[in-house]
């Protein structure tokens, strides 16, 4: 027997094999492997699989294709590289232009949605078919619902998932306990039935949100999905004694119980809430007296108990009022995978990678661009007494977690609004103090990308890696944030009569939402695609 032959090694295996291999393992594992040696690093030039692997991680995306895809990963990897490019260009192209009524507007999964309170109508359009072709496929007014005909019948809020064909309203109804309960329908965006995948049709509130002494007026409501968690927010005025209430949901199974956060005395005025990493919540508010503005971040696992206070984030100003702009959280059903072709492929963010953008009304009016997996990071791993949840000052938390943005004309006509989709932000600044001129802007805080860019030769952006100082005589204290990030301004201007309202976007459209200057009552919506996605939709 010949005891003086090499034991088999990596070096030993075909290509295919370790191929194979490397592909159960994550994208920092297989760059480290092979960058221990010629071979294995040869190995991964060669594979197109294994590079796709590590460009669909670095870029903390997830691919959306049909059952039957016959995209190979070569292809994929070149369209997610594209697009990338694209987003580092950045020259969008007008490709459609429609009226839409005024109202909420929202847009996700390629699908664009309006809710209008007064005339009480929500309409949908589709922006993945051809330009001048876009049609609302859905328009929904609640005149003309069934209802029991003695039910004081008004919707306050509404909200659509395309990817799950998901749509939900919020229906307010006084009872004959001087009490104002809640419930929410489920149907199908397609056909407005009921939805094959809700443990209940109607979701009821199982306790009273609003006392009747607080008028309906006085209330607004937000309903919120994400993936299988549907929130209800009620929110009463600052002048209202009642305090805010939130519900959450698993709309998917059926259960008597659902999780519930109440403000507590000294009441604060809670604004808004989203849900980052499936199971925390986080939620802005202004705190009335001497309490200090701060984020409060919430871990619910466990639906049938009250969230747990994770921490309390401390705000450096304080806010007239808030809101949370962030990535929409994308579960795709079989039936939209079933609808695509085999040669689409789509790429949408990672949930469990999330930026945040608490947008503030002011004085100043301001945005903070705050990295959650940080956030999240921060506030578990501090020290802390137990049954208590840990205060952490701006010190602690902001600089590390977050970038400040703010308004670069101070003036009475315009409000600093950011959107946040996939690690990127976008927001169109006006040119000059008339607000007549505006350009778009993208944000980018994906490190990978910033690296990418940094060693194009055409990339005509700025990274920023510095820290950034927000001085106003309005702040408490100076704002000082290190989030790195990378931002391209767009070449074209956009000239308008009318007021600028806002931008949205998700990883393929970018809406410029100005108002209409023959009718106040609508939007006048321009929508844009960067230039390989301009290519794919015609």
């Amino acid at each position: 027997m010949d005891f003086t032959k090499s034991a088999p090694s990596l070096h030993t295996l075909p290509e295919e094999i370790l191929c194979y291999l490397f592909s159960f393992l994550r994208a920092s594992s297989i760059l480290n492997c092979t960058s221990t040696c010629r071979y294995l690093h040869k190995v991964l030039d060669n594979s197109s699989a294994l590079q796709y692997t590590i460009e669909l991680e670095a870029q903390k995306m997830v691919e959306v294709t049909a059952p039957d895809a016959m995209t190979s990963p070569a292809e994929r990897l070149e369209i997610l590289r594209n697009q990338m490019c694209s987003w580092r260009a950045f020259k969008p192209t007008i490709i459609d232009q429609f009226l839409q009524p005024g109202g909420e507007v929202s847009v996700s999964f390629g699908h664009l949605s309006t809710w209008d309170d007064r005339p009480q109508i929500a309409q949908i359009r589709m922006l993945d078919s051809v330009p001048s072709k876009s049609q609302s496929y859905r328009r929904w007014n609640a005149g003309s619902y069934p209802m029991t005909k003695d039910t004081p019948f008004r919707v306050h809020s509404v909200c659509m998932d395309p990817s799950q064909d998901l749509f939900a309203f919020v229906v307010l109804e006084p009872n004959h306990m001087a009490e104002i309960s809640c419930r929410i329908y489920l149907e199908t965006l397609s056909t407005s039935e009921p939805h094959p995948l809700a443990a209940s049709e109607i979701l009821t509130s199982f306790k009273p949100h609003i006392s009747a002494n607080c008028h309906l007026d006085q209330t607004r409501t937000k309903l919120k999905i994400w993936g299988d968690c549907i929130v209800l927010l009620n929110i009463c005025d600052e002048y209202s004694a009642c305090p805010a209430r939130m519900q959450i949901w698993n709309w998917q199974e059926k259960q008597d119980f659902k999780c519930v956060y109440r403000e507590q005395e000294p009441y604060g005025k809670m604004d808004d809430c989203c849900i980052v990493n499936r199971d925390h919540l986080i939620v802005s508010s202004r705190m009335t007296g001497r309490q200090l503005r701060k984020l409060s971040i919430f871990s619910f696992s466990d639906l049938g108990r009250p969230p747990v206070r994770v921490a309390e984030c401390v705000l450096p100003f304080q806010p007239e009022a808030t809101f949370l702009r962030h990535s929409p959280f994308v579960t795709i059903s079989p039936d939209i995978c079933r609808s695509m072709t085999p040669q689409e492929a789509r790429f949408y963010p990672n949930a469990k990678n999330q930026l945040i953008a608490l947008n503030v009304d002011g004085p100043p009016s301001l945005v903070l661009i705050i990295d959650t997996d940080k956030l999240l990071t921060v506030c578990q791993s501090g020290i802390h007494t137990e049954g208590q949840s840990p205060v952490l000052s701006w010190k602690e938390w902001g600089p590390n977690c977050s970038r400040c943005i703010v308004d670069p004309v101070p003036n009475s006509i315009f409000v600093l609004r950011l959107e946040v989709a996939g690690g990127r932000a976008v927001h169109a600044t006006p040119n000059d103090v008339s607000c007549t001129s505006y350009s778009l802007r993208t944000y980018d805080f994906n490190k990978y990308r910033m690296s990418r860019a940094a060693a194009s030769k055409d990339f005509r952006g700025c990274i920023i890696t510095e820290p950034s100082t927000v001085k106003h005589q309005q702040l408490d204290e100076d704002i000082v944030t290190s989030l790195p990030y990378m931002v391209v301004v767009d070449e074209e201007r956009i000239e308008t009569a009318a007021s600028m309202i806002d931008v949205t976007f998700d990883d393929e459209n970018i809406l410029i939402i100005k108002s209409s200057e023959q009718d106040e009552n609508e939007f006048v919506i321009n929508v844009a695609r960067l230039s390989s996605m301009a290519l794919r939709g015609k």
